[in-house]
């Protein structure tokens, strides 16, 4: 039984990570590259600094973005050993009726957990997304 439950989260959670980087993928092909070469002697400074600009800006984004994705994953690795040892608890059961509810309650924690978790990715990608507009907009007002 145990298998089965851990068989279909681990299918949810693949579903959803697969869809995520699917969604990224496409989004990150629609954005315009800005050029990040070398300056030539004699070019635009104005250009070289923005350029230095947006490449700072673009690294705190996305070092925030996998600061994120971390916590996220070491979150997730959490609620994972709690559901195994709360699985584990439902063998402890008395009675039938004990094992049911046991079991029912490690359903709703299991559907939250994973709930919970699309929740804040889709918050952190829509945050990062927020972003990341506002650097392609302050690079296109600047060019």
């Amino acid at each position: 039984m145990f298998d089965q439950v851990f068989d279909n989260f681990r299918k949810a959670t693949e579903t959803t990570l697969r869809a995520q980087q699917d969604l990224f993928h496409q989004w990150m092909t629609q954005w315009p590259m800005f050029p990040m070469g070398p300056t030539t002697p004699g070019s635009d400074d104005g250009v070289s600094e923005q350029a230095r600009s947006f490449q700072k800006q673009w690294t705190d984004i996305v070092t925030a973005l996998m600061t994120k994705h971390c916590e996220a994953l070491d979150a997730q690795y959490r609620a994972g050993i709690r559901t195994i040892e709360d699985a584990l608890r439902t063998t402890e059961a008395k009675s039938p009726e004990e094992f049911r509810r046991l079991t029912e309650e490690l359903w709703r924690k299991s559907f939250e957990v994973l709930k919970q978790t699309i929740e804040n990715q889709i918050r952190d990608f829509q945050i990062a997304v927020e972003k990341w507009s506002e650097l392609m907009t302050q690079k296109s007002s600047k060019a």
